[in-house]
């Protein structure tokens, strides 16, 4: 044998020889057999509003309306955080599991470790993949164990339940809050307009200034009318009589008294701004009902509001809904030994060739 044969037989030694025989090594020997529960859930609106009334499995699948991605991806977010990580420590002594099982080097935990150690490791245990065509979340778990495995999933579809109840129910809760606030702030605004135009009719004794004003207004007309027909009077028999005639003494004296009142009425009903005459006190309170009556539309319209809003807060209740739940493990599905065996001798047959490939290209280029 040529000394370019042997090393190129040494090549194929390390290259695929070695690494080959220390994977069989570890999974006839080392690796475990890891046992896989799964579940698919979906979030679905727990209100329904106009829909048809559709029996068993049509209501549940097309009666209830579509999920959110949204909301699906949180939900996945909080399975694989270190939250949902300590619920499980807490109830099951998650990490005791995976840490009494030393023999296998890959899928051994200390237990001791790091957390964020554990949260690594716990992510490549339990798995949460989202079917963007069903809006189904599958959910999966790898345990030493079957019975375990299915303990651990059905811990997890617990905890999402109310993590899915507790967000959708703070959310209604917060919309439905900030309504009422607003309800009550237009309430008392509504109060304490109506509060004042009471203090303003009570200081000025006038139940209704602006009809106050109104008959006052009509009694100058009717007076001015009087004093015209007086006047008119006067001229017609003041040719006729003598000055000092009874009729025209008399005629004057009601001129001069009527005259007098409409003064007096003129007076009352008008002043210069900011003067507490009937036209002013008139023009104050048809402010002071305006602001009132728009205080009173915003209240009726807050009261809508939290009516609307309390339809749109029942909207937004979710429910998560097990479509399948946590099966019983029968067999091992992990480790896939020939498969991965396969995969590994191709990819160590790849990587042998493309180095056979860059020796020669250097040899040939020295040459």
């Amino acid at each position: 044998m040529n000394f370019e044969a042997l090393k190129t037989k040494k090549l194929a030694i390390w290259m695929i020889g070695v690494p080959f025989l220390l994977v069989v090594l570890y999974y006839a020997f080392f690796a475990m057999d890891r046992y896989v529960s799964s579940a698919q859930v979906s979030i679905k609106q727990t209100a329904q509003t106009n829909a048809p009334e559709l029996p068993g499995l049509a209501l549940m699948l097309g009666g209830v309306n579509p999920t959110s991605r949204e909301e699906t991806l949180y939900l996945r977010q909080f399975i694989l955080s270190s939250d949902m990580l300590r619920i499980l420590q807490d109830k099951l002594d998650w990490n005791s599991h995976y840490a009494g099982h030393w023999r296998d080097p890959i899928f051994w935990l200390r237990v001791n470790t790091y957390r964020e150690y554990q949260l690594d490791f716990y992510q490549r245990v339990v798995t949460a993949s989202l079917d963007g065509e069903t809006g189904l979340l599958t959910v999966q778990v790898q345990a030493f164990d079957p019975k375990f495995a299915q303990q651990v999933l059905a811990i997890i579809l617990e905890e999402s339940e109310r993590f899915v109840n507790e967000i959708s129910h703070r959310m209604a809760r917060d919309q439905m809050a900030f309504a009422e606030a607003e309800r009550d702030k237009a309430r008392r605004h509504y109060e304490d307009q109506r509060e004042t135009m009471l203090r303003f009719q009570a200081n000025n004794n006038l139940l209704n200034p602006i009809g106050t004003a109104t008959a006052r207004f009509q009694t100058v007309t009717d007076l001015e009318a009087v004093l015209t027909k007086y006047n008119a009077q006067l001229k017609a028999l003041q040719s006729s009589l003598s000055p000092n005639s009874p009729q025209l003494v008399e005629l004057r004296t009601r001129i001069r008294a009527t005259q007098q009142q409409l003064d007096v009425e003129n007076r009352r009903l008008v002043s210069q701004p900011g003067g507490d005459k009937l036209n002013v006190i008139a023009a104050q309170f048809h402010n002071l009902e305006i602001d009132t009556k728009i205080a009173e539309d915003a209240y009726k319209m807050s009261i809508t509001a939290v009516e609307s809003a309390r339809i749109e807060a029942s909207k937004k209740l979710r429910n998560l809904v097990t479509v399948v739940s946590p099966n019983l493990p029968d067999m091992a599905i992990y480790p896939r030994r020939i498969y991965n065996l396969i995969t590994i001798a191709i990819v160590l047959l790849c990587l042998y060739g493309i180095a056979r490939f860059v020796i020669s290209a250097i040899e040939d280029h020295r040459d």
